[in-house]
């Protein structure tokens, strides 16, 4: 069977899952945001069912400062503190990754990027199939025959698979190798690389389709003109930086073995009961079978550790409107309305639901309010 490894930039992941659904986030009945959770189960879900790899990892950064906040204290600076929202899920989504049974990788000094790229270099030597899934634009500089970087879906925009051919159309470059090229001229702003003052992607195209490199660039300035001339000659350095700051390393002093990260089966007990705690109804139904339920906010009763519990423990413990304390009104009349307002605007909290005459919201008529 072929070795085919998928690893993850589990950070990249979670930041696009949460802020993909950030205009209608996917909350629990107990409130808390699921979302980030949501999008990686689903991610997982998606590699594990149709794409059957033999081996995996998830990667992620560390608040320890790398070599290029050494080199360039103001490196992505300009982000802004990570939501609370997305502060409290991460918790949830290791503990996600670890129901799936895949190892997490964390190297202090090392951005996620130089572990994949250093495992990545690892796994074509040893006969791999690789992907690098991540949204990141600049993992296209790791691309080669046998690894290639895996964009998942996003908005229903569907996923991207890029190999050499995919990503040099996509960057205009005839190497892959010109992405760091293009980063050292053009800059990044998602990092706050700098790159060069008033050199876009076109200009960036251009200057590489005739000079091939950076370096072979800058030693021929002289047969330039006008402002290009001078700002490439004024910010020679800062574009060199840039190209270093962009570079992906490959030869992180990363320990772990690549047989190390072998597939093992899922741990279904313990999805299960996550499944449930989330509420995660519709990915339950594909990972475990149309009879999967996990209800609205009800947790399993004694579920505490992957040892402890046995595997009937998972059934969802579901409730019905026979056994749910209900009181049932019509407010028809005005004063049965104004009764109904007093009471509501006595209440800490409540919701409403719509009944209509269908589902698509552009032709459905109202019925009423619930």
């Amino acid at each position: 069977m072929a070795k085919r490894l998928f690893l993850l930039d589990g950070m990249a992941l979670v930041y696009r899952g949460h802020f993909a659904l950030a205009a209608r986030p996917i909350m629990t009945s107990k409130g808390f945001n699921t979302s980030a959770i949501f999008v990686v189960a689903q991610t997982l879900i998606d590699l594990v069912k149709r794409y059957e790899p033999t081996h995996m990892a998830v990667v992620f950064d560390t608040s320890a400062p790398t070599f290029r906040h050494t080199e360039y204290p103001e490196y992505k600076a300009q982000r802004e503190e990570m939501p609370e929202e997305l502060s409290l899920a991460l918790p949830e989504v290791r503990r996600l990754i670890e129901g799936f049974r895949i190892p997490v990788l964390t190297l202090d000094g090392w951005e996620a990027d130089d572990v994949i790229g250093t495992l990545a270099r690892r796994a074509d030597e040893a006969g791999f199939e690789t992907f690098m899934v991540t949204p990141d634009k600049d993992f296209g500089q790791l691309v080669t025959e046998t690894t290639k970087q895996y964009r998942p879906s996003r908005m229903g925009d569907g996923v991207e698979i890029l190999g050499i051919p995919e990503v040099c159309e996509k960057w205009g470059v005839s190497r892959v190798a010109q992405v760091i090229d293009m980063l050292g001229l053009q800059g990044d702003t998602s990092d706050n690389i700098p790159g060069v003052p008033g050199v876009g992607p076109k200009t960036a195209q251009k200057l590489l389709a005739e000079y091939d490199s950076l370096e072979n660039l800058l030693e021929h300035t002289a047969e330039l003109k006008g402002k290009l001339k001078e700002r490439l000659e004024e910010n020679r350095e800062q574009a060199l930086l840039s190209k270093r700051l962009a570079t992906i390393d490959c030869h992180a002093p990363v320990e772990v073995k690549l047989d190390e990260l072998f597939c093992h089966p899922l741990d279904e007990p313990r999805l299960r009961a996550l499944f449930v705690e989330f509420e995660f109804n519709a990915l339950g139904r594909r990972l475990f079978g149309e009879e999967f339920k996990a209800g609205r906010g009800f947790e399993l009763p004694g579920f505490e550790t992957e040892e402890s519990t046995p595997a009937e423990a998972v059934a969802a413990h579901l409730r019905t409107i026979a056994d749910v304390p209900h009181d049932y009104r019509i407010a028809a009349t005005e004063q049965e309305r104004a009764e109904l307002v007093a009471v509501l605007a006595a209440s800490s909290a409540f919701c409403f639901d719509t009944d209509t005459t269908g589902l698509d919201a552009k032709v459905s008529e109202l019925v009423g309010l619930a």
